[in-house]
């Protein structure tokens, strides 16, 4: 005669649970692989990009040879395919913020940091791209590289990068500031160390009090923290440093978190941003790329380093010229490392 099976109510909780755990990761896989947002999807089309200062962005006539370029060629005529950064054991993900007001048009994009991971040597680069270098961007002759965005988008942001610093782009994506504020919410803010000027300066633009020593930053004084530019008498160079603090305090504090809970965080965030990759392709690097987070190192840095550009007014611009063959070997040596 055959036992009857008994069900302990440990037996129950258990079968309850795994059933919750399915149905959570099968909503998460749905909703991931649903269709996403491009860039800058929803935002209205003015027909034309507007710069920093309000004023219509139209393409030059006459392209403009950029000073560095290796006798005046275009990049990818000079580098080798194979000198290009990326392939299977690298994967970067270009972070583009925007600083759009409401019913504006693509506009310049203020911050560019590139996410690198290395999955041979398991390490994680947060490289910032100023705002004011000047660059070739294809078909439009030089310029500061943030108006790749405004010109041609993501695509031409990332030809851009391509083409003048051997970088391949395996994914971008794209927020405005007052989403980026959301996210930090959604993600329970973040804890940043800050000096007595920097905490005054938060305090008075978002009414918080907000004290000098490590904090817990809320959203909006997240964002105000990522914008100080005029504190430093580097300007952009340490609000890019900010920027890239803000990243790795956020990849810190999700170190030792599980899997499920970083999925659950996607779901929640992934409405708030536009990207070229799909569902499928940010489901993919997520299983592939979160189990880095511990026990990795994160490595900062910014493009033009220390030494490798020179100023100058070009056309009236304030603009960065960097040494391009310097730039792209030091991009060379610490994203693909050993």
């Amino acid at each position: 005669m055959k036992r009857k099976k008994q069900w302990t109510s440990m037996t129950r909780l258990c079968v309850l649970l795994g059933l919750i755990l399915t149905g959570m990761v099968s909503f998460t896989a749905w909703y991931l692989n649903r269709p996403l947002p491009a860039a800058s999807e929803g935002v209205a089309d003015t027909g034309a990009a507007v710069s920093e200062t309000g004023e219509t962005l139209s393409k030059p006539e006459i392209l403009q040879e950029v000073p560095g370029d290796p006798e005046g060629q275009p990049v990818q005529d000079v580098l080798a395919p194979e000198e290009t950064v990326g392939g299977s054991r690298i994967v970067n993900i270009l972070l583009v913020g925007q600083d759009r007001l409401e019913g504006q048009g693509r506009t310049r994009s203020d911050s560019m940091i590139l996410c690198t991971f290395n999955k041979r040597t398991r390490e994680i680069t947060l490289t910032s791209f100023l705002r004011d270098l000047y660059v070739k961007i294809p078909g439009y002759g030089g310029n500061r590289i943030n108006a790749a965005y405004a010109y041609g988008g993501m695509e031409l942001l990332e030809q851009t990068l391509e083409e003048n610093f051997a970088i391949t782009v395996d994914g971008t994506v794209e927020v405005d500031f007052s989403g980026f504020a959301q996210i930090i919410d959604r993600l329970g803010g973040v804890d940043m160390e800050l000096r007595e000027d920097e905490a005054a300066l938060i305090t008075r633009e978002t009414g918080y009090d907000t004290q000098a020593g490590m904090q817990h930053l809320c959203g909006d004084q997240a964002l105000n923290y990522a914008r100080i530019r005029k504190l430093d008498a580097d300007g952009d160079f340490s609000r890019t440093s900010r920027q890239r603090a803000l990243m790795n305090a956020m990849l810190d504090a999700y170190r030792d978190a599980k899997l499920t809970t970083v999925l659950l965080l996607l779901n929640d965030v992934l409405p708030i941003i536009s990207t070229d990759m799909s569902g499928g392709e940010i489901m993919g690097y997520a299983l592939e790329l979160f189990p880095m987070l511990s026990g990795s190192s994160i490595r900062q840095q910014h493009i033009p380093a220390a030494g490798q550009f020179r100023n100058q007014t070009i056309d009236g611009m304030a603009v960065l010229v960097p040494d391009l063959e310097e730039s792209r070997e030091l991009l060379a040596q610490t994203l693909m490392g050993s």
